[in-house]
């Protein structure tokens, strides 16, 4: 699901595209919603706002996620690369709070990340 005018819309394309690739193409302010359920456990909702967009520099994004319908948190992230001679680079940084009864889930995010990161990787190259 994506929201906003047809200037802030966010192309959905994390699908694979025609060409075989895997990816997403963002525009600053744009806002990108994505909603699912883990297997037959919550529902997770991802809200977020691309603050900032520099082609093959930088992303930053702010986030909210969401787990059956509890705000769970508010996040900053950001993403950059820099050419290096061995190829890119990749630095990500992000500081988050967690809510309520979701203070301790930090880590919890620190396992699922690889699998994004892996995919961001594929879409890279």
């Amino acid at each position: 699901m994506c929201q906003g005018g047809p200037e802030a819309r966010v192309v959905r394309s994390w699908r694979r595209l025609r060409d075989g690739r895997v990816g997403v193409r963002l525009p600053v302010s744009g806002h990108d919603v994505a909603e699912g359920r883990f297997h037959d456990g919550p529902v997770s909702r991802f809200e977020a706002t691309y603050t900032d967009i520099v082609e093959h520099v930088r992303i930053v994004n702010t986030y909210d996620m969401w787990l059956d319908e509890v705000h769970m948190s508010t996040s900053v992230a950001s993403f950059e690369f820099e050419p290096i001679d061995e190829g890119t680079r990749f630095t990500h940084v992000e500081h988050g709070v967690f809510f309520d009864q979701f203070w301790a889930d930090g880590p919890n995010r620190e396992v699922g990340f690889p699998g994004i990161l892996e995919t961001l990787g594929n879409y890279i190259v």
